[in-house]
């Protein structure tokens, strides 16, 4: 069968890195040919009439391109729908009989903008990193919907020795400001390095592969990394789900101590590990965090040996080879049952 990747060059930073690795492995596994989505000719316009902006009712009126695909599956790889800009365009479906998208981010806030773009049966084949949004998909768009979690490119993430872990502390992403200020002082007074994203993925200067690879490298060689579900972090934009996210899964296959709180999500132990979380009360006392942050790093050779035996059992179950793998057997069993696509 001929496989198309369509990818869209426009999407920059160093969070995109992650979708460029799923990218990448399905081309590995299905040499699918990969056509760039072309740009928009009035950018200006496009711009403000992205999805979820205030003229985006704009878009549907706006003169469609022709985007003729010729393939058996097309694979389309998002990380959340506001990035979806096949609507823009016409005739990419025509021919291919497996039509396949996957996104990483199906968060309530998103709902209105997913039933919008995914209640049509130009994708047959719909899959979110999020298993508990899977019955709110379905209802909202009343199409069958599947789960496959998140994961890491095989051996980016890669362990390194205890010695070799200069990074004693690190925090990528979304932060709690008291814990974090609290961690500041422990680590200026201990002469110990805290690592932290200091910049947005804005105005990138490195193209999202390389800094996602460099990424890799400072998760690798942090000894303890922090790290807090979404609900915690923005309740607001998690609603009723408990997203298992690729931070936790980035940790976890370098072999580094994740130090917070797992998410709430029932699934996580079987995807992760049910002792990967090293859990701590980021709304305690400063005096508390700090003694917690103490015993801590007193066992941290204990931790570092607890993070690479779970590492080595499990990181094979972690990797988007898995996760394409996965994705394959589900567009077989359709082929093999005329998967119906329209629910019950």
């Amino acid at each position: 069968m001929q496989h198309v990747l369509l990818r869209n060059p426009q999407l920059r930073g160093w969070e995109y890195g992650m979708l460029r690795a799923l990218e990448n492995e399905i081309v590995k596994q299905t040499n699918a040919t990969v056509i760039n989505i072309p740009g928009y000719d009035n950018n200006i316009l496009l711009k403000k009439s992205a999805h979820g902006m205030r003229l985006d009712k704009v878009r549907s009126v706006l003169p469609k391109k022709t985007l003729q695909v010729d393939a058996d599956v097309i694979w389309f790889i998002l990380m959340g729908p506001e990035n979806h800009v096949l609507d823009l365009f016409s005739q990419w479906d025509i021919k291919a009989k497996h039509r396949i998208v996957y996104l990483f981010d199906t968060l309530p806030p998103q709902y209105s903008l997913v039933k919008k773009l995914y209640s049509n049966d130009q994708f047959n084949i719909r899959i979110t990193s999020f298993a508990d949004a899977v019955p709110d998909l379905e209802s909202i768009t009343g199409k069958k919907w599947f789960a496959i979690e998140q994961a890491v490119p095989e051996n980016l993430f890669a362990p390194v020795p205890l010695e070799k872990k200069v990074i004693h502390f690190s925090s990528y992403g979304r932060k709690l400001p008291a814990f974090h200020e609290v961690l500041l002082e422990f680590c200026k007074a201990r002469n110990l390095y805290y690592d932290f994203t200091t910049h947005d993925a804005r105005h990138p200067t490195a193209p999202e592969e390389q800094l996602y690879r460099q990424y890799a490298w400072h998760m690798s060689h942090s000894l303890f990394t922090i790290s807090w579900p979404v609900e915690l972090t923005n309740p607001q934009r998690a609603g009723n789900l408990h997203p298992v996210t690729c931070r936790w899964f980035e940790a976890a296959a370098a072999g580094t101590t994740v130090i917070g709180r797992k998410p709430g999500n029932e699934l996580f132990d079987g995807m992760l590990h049910p002792e990967l979380v090293v859990n701590i009360d980021p709304f305690a006392p400063a005096s508390e965090i700090t003694k917690r942050l103490e015993s801590i790093w007193s066992a941290r050779e204990d931790y570092f040996n607890a993070a690479r035996k779970i590492q080595e059992s499990n990181t094979h179950r972690w990797t988007w080879t898995n996760r394409v793998h996965r994705m394959m057997e589900i567009m077989e069993k359709s082929k093999q049952t005329n998967l119906k696509t329209v629910l019950p």
